[in-house]
């Protein structure tokens, strides 16, 4: 088998640190991938790997052929991709990574449309609310809704979303609107604890504007959960506006205090640093600048 090849079953091994995992991911047998290892070791005349009979283990000068490896890997298909790829015809395979609530709310809509324009791409999507290690667990293009990134990255900024402060017409009408932020410490309040500041509510200016301590009435560690919460009357809780302006337009919901709110985060479109972009990851990142800039989908008509 060509040096290539072995290095991918290597890195495969590595990543998922298991013989198993890695011929279950490239269709090979166990057997045949902890052979593929050993002739790559006996072709470098060093040991990778430390196997026992429950674990595997990576050498100090595996590691760092590891990492080397992977970029090799990551350039060639690049380039193989550029070469192989029809003038506007991207093909192959595209990983990429998002936030669960945008992935499920907002994303899918925007995969149906780029699937339309390039159907001999297949996408294969990871929705995550962690950062995920695009080039670590092998990911070529991410979103994330963030306010900081990753600088050994390349990040390109689509937009900004709100969190709207948002209840039902049913729960203000039993529990009363609240008339100034400090009303909330009287109402039930449901927090996302992927939120940094979770408790402590800031309204109007950074330096002057109130702050509110409220006890969460629910925790839950997903905006998907939160909107799901409040839309069923539960209380009041922050939401991302491309979740809730469907609702807000039909009156499903209320947002409270939009003047004094100053909650946003932005929408990045992240990708490693790379010489060349292979073109469907060009394709990837022209598309969905596109369908997000000027205005998001959520904000127009």
């Amino acid at each position: 088998m060509d040096t290539l090849e072995l290095m991918r079953t290597f890195v495969a091994v590595a990543d998922g640190m298991s013989f198993t995992a890695a011929g279950r991911r490239m269709g090979r047998s166990k057997a045949l991938v902890s052979k593929h290892v050993g002739e790559l070791e006996d072709r470098l005349g060093v040991r990778l790997m430390n196997r026992t009979t429950r674990s595997v283990q990576v050498t100090e000068i595996g590691r760092a052929y590891y990492d080397r490896a992977r970029a090799l890997i990551a350039e060639f298909d690049s380039l193989e991709d550029s070469v192989k790829s029809e003038a506007g015809h991207p093909r192959g395979r595209l990983k990429i990574t998002a936030p669960q609530t945008l992935g499920e709310l907002e994303l899918m809509e925007m995969l149906k449309a780029f699937r339309l324009r390039y159907p001999k791409l297949d996408l294969d999507v990871f929705l995550a609310d962690r950062i995920v290690d695009l080039i670590g667990e092998g990911y070529e293009v991410a979103l994330r809704v963030t306010t900081l990134m990753d600088s050994t990255l390349i990040a390109r900024k689509l937009c900004d979303v709100r969190l709207v402060l948002c209840a039902t017409p049913s729960y203000l009408e039993i529990a009363g609107k609240p008339q100034q932020p400090q009303d909330l410490v009287r109402h039930t309040c449901i927090v996302d604890t992927n939120i940094r500041w979770r408790e402590s509510w800031r309204f109007g200016d950074a330096e002057t504007g109130d702050v509110v301590r409220i006890e969460a009435g629910l925790s839950v560690n997903s905006a998907t959960a939160v909107h799901r919460s409040v839309r069923d009357g539960m209380g009041v809780g922050f939401i991302p506006e491309f979740a809730v302006a469907r609702d807000l337009k039909a009156g499903r919901l209320v947002s409270l205090f939009d003047e004094q709110n100053p909650h946003k985060l932005g929408v990045y479109l992240v990708y490693p640093h790379r010489l060349h972009l292979s073109a469907k990851v060009r394709a990837f990142i022209d598309f969905t600048a596109d369908w997000y800039t000027p205005q998001p989908p959520w904000l127009r008509d």
